[in-house]
């Protein structure tokens, strides 16, 4: 366990982090471009200045993050488990039977403890569409890469910072001008649990003016052990172009992530993020955007289902920082047995951003007296021209829904897991790609079911 010093509003770095940089840089050797040094040492000073959030910081009120922290989690930069050819036919056996992500698409890459590995990945790249691996592009794509990298996202607290020193792999996407790519790209990050390591993935996607894609970035693990995935992806979008992005989690529910996506939209793009949660022991996901061109839109749809002693902490926040934009926000949480659930959605709306529309709503289902949610939707509005709603909401399965259905001879279980449902497929109808909609929701009914047969026993 990490010797840790907690004072009001951080924890301040043990020194594990610290040697472990000083291996990492050992390691490196001179083989990473000035610029990203730069990246590494700037992100070292805030790391240290930062350290790690207590509750006392008002953004991590409802999260104890000392679990994780009390860890020496190795960075899995030093690992050689994604070589290890009986981790990869387990991977890859757990790929192709996982019921969400299994036959998705042509276009996959598959990360083993934050590392690329070419045999489990297939990627159909042609002119006007560039997939590689982050570690390849930093060397191939250079140009693109340093315009980019680490522009959108800012290190607001320790795990940011983290992420900077230690990203070694991701996936890099380049989706040029004019192109319209309907089958949908998949990122797959695997945990061994080799050993209990930190793997801090960092995405780059930059899509070019009147394109279209849509991106799956998921989370899995090889069994149910402690690990802890600290994540960040940045996604730039020009110019009337539109991504449809999708993050399933659902890890080992004895581990931790902390994952980040960064969005910078211009004129008249469209972003719309799905961000499903459903492991993780201590879960955290921030989802930030900036509508930074006119006529530029957003919508946030997400649905997060916990059990047990599990934890989940959702953090949106949309900047409209130019006017004329709309941003649109549905957030569900289902909550079994001893688990708790946060949600917190902001809307800024910058002083100059007339005609701005903004929605956004948080409802909550709690399946056990125990379940416990705390919900905080903030408004900050600069501009007097505009419109903008927010509400929250928590409660049970409807008795009077339930009777209903049992009237009806449907039996108990049935009936309760048919009401979840319902409920969770109020987000889930927002998936455009129907295939991953169709599974998510025989996921949900299989989780429910599991419930109740615990509990029947």
């Amino acid at each position: 366990m990490a010797e840790l010093v907690v004072k009001k509003n951080k924890i301040e770095v043990s020194d594990w982090y610290l040697k472990n940089f000083e291996l990492l840089e050992e390691h490196n050797n001179g083989s990473i471009p000035d610029y990203v040094k730069k990246i590494k040492k700037d992100s070292l000073e805030k790391l240290i200045d930062f350290g790690f959030p207590t509750q006392k910081v008002e953004d991590w009120k409802y999260t104890n993050i000392l679990p994780i922290i009390e860890n020496n989690f190795k960075p899995s930069n030093f690992s050689n488990s994604w070589q290890n050819s009986e981790i990869i036919e387990k991977a890859k056996i757990l790929i192709e039977s996982d019921p969400i992500i299994s036959n998705l698409s042509s276009n996959q890459l598959v990360f083993i403890d934050g590392h690329f590995v070419e045999d489990l990945s297939k990627t159909q790249n042609n002119e006007k569409l560039e997939i590689y691996s982050l570690r390849k592009a930093l060397k191939e794509k250079s140009e693109i890469f340093e315009k980019h990298f680490n522009q959108y996202s800012k290190i607001e607290n320790g795990f940011n910072a983290l992420n900077n020193l230690f990203f070694s792999d991701g996936i890099f996407l380049h989706a040029k001008d004019n192109l319209v790519e309907d089958e949908p790209i998949v990122v797959i990050f695997v945990q061994s649990g080799v050993d209990e390591h930190i793997i801090n993935p960092r995405n780059l996607i930059i899509v070019g003016n009147n394109s279209k894609i849509r991106l799956i970035e998921t989370y899995i693990s090889l069994g149910n052990f402690k690990n802890f995935t600290n994540t960040i992806t940045e996604i730039f979008i020009s110019e009337n172009s539109f991504i449809e992005h999708y993050k399933f989690q659902n890890e080992s529910t004895s581990g931790y992530h902390i994952g980040k996506i960064q969005t910078q939209l211009e004129r008249n793009s469209n972003f719309t993020s799905h961000n499903l949660a459903f492991g993780g022991l201590i879960t955290r996901n921030d989802v930030n955007i900036v509508l930074d061109g006119e006529g530029a839109e957003s919508h946030f749809y997400g649905l997060y289902f916990v059990k047990d002693h599990q934890h989940v902490d959702n953090h949106t926040l949309v900047d409209h920082a130019k006017p004329h934009c709309l941003s649109n926000e549905f957030y569900k949480g289902i909550l079994a047995e001893n688990s708790r659930g946060v949600f917190n959605g902001k809307i800024i709306v910058r002083k100059g951003a007339q005609k701005t529309n903004a929605y956004q709503s948080n409802k909550n289902l709690l399946l056990s007296g125990n379940a416990k949610i705390d919900t905080k939707p903030q408004l900050e509005i600069f501009a007097d021209d505009v419109r903008c709603t927010h509400g929250a909401t928590v409660g049970q399965v409807d008795d009077d829904s339930l009777f209903y259905l049992r009237a009806r001879g449907i039996d108990y279980n049935t009936a309760r897991s048919l009401l979840v449902n319902a409920f969770a497929n109020d987000v889930l109808n927002n998936m455009t790609f129907e295939p991953l909609k169709d599974k998510i929701s025989d996921f949900v009914i299989e989780q429910m079911n599991k419930i109740l047969q615990k509990n029947n026993k």
